[in-house]
């Protein structure tokens, strides 16, 4: 999959803003977020979107978003998330990998798709850092789920 965007963010071959990373996902910072600390959950086993993922690595993927829908509702204060993944270009998917965004909203109204910006590495250590402490939550997740070590 050495055309594939993702792919190769998970083999380090392009560079992204890691959050957290395990055996099946990787979480990275959106390079054009919507809103401060819009996140990808992306499986490290391509997958074309949800419906072709294997039913474990999905459940896993969605667990991690959970988890971190969480956190920014009940640590950060964020007084909404979306959590979802597009599927097909009608759907509004662009990077056909399968991944599950997690778009925290500080403000309420506006679109779902609100106009994305251009993070800049100033956001981008602003929102990792506000993460970082929070993040066994994710472990403890996938624990709960049957999905951990």
């Amino acid at each position: 999959m050495g055309g594939c965007v993702f792919c190769n963010i998970v083999r380090g071959v392009e560079e992204a803003y890691r959050v957290y990373e395990d055996d099946v996902v990787v979480v990275i910072l959106d390079k054009y977020p919507v809103s401060e600390g819009h996140l990808l959950v992306i499986t490290r086993r391509h997958y074309r979107g949800v419906e072709d993922a294997e039913p474990r690595a999905a459940a896993h993927a969605f667990t991690v978003a959970s988890a971190l829908a969480r956190i920014y509702r009940e640590r950060l204060g964020a007084p909404g998330v979306n959590v979802v993944t597009n599927s097909g270009r009608p759907a509004g998917q662009v990077i056909f990998h399968f991944h599950v965004h997690v778009i925290p909203r500080w403000h309420s109204g506006g679109p779902m798709w609100s106009p994305r910006h251009t993070l800049t590495p100033g956001e981008a250590e602003r929102v990792t850092s506000r993460l970082k402490p929070h993040l066994g939550l994710v472990s403890e997740y996938l624990s709960r789920a049957g999905l951990g070590d």
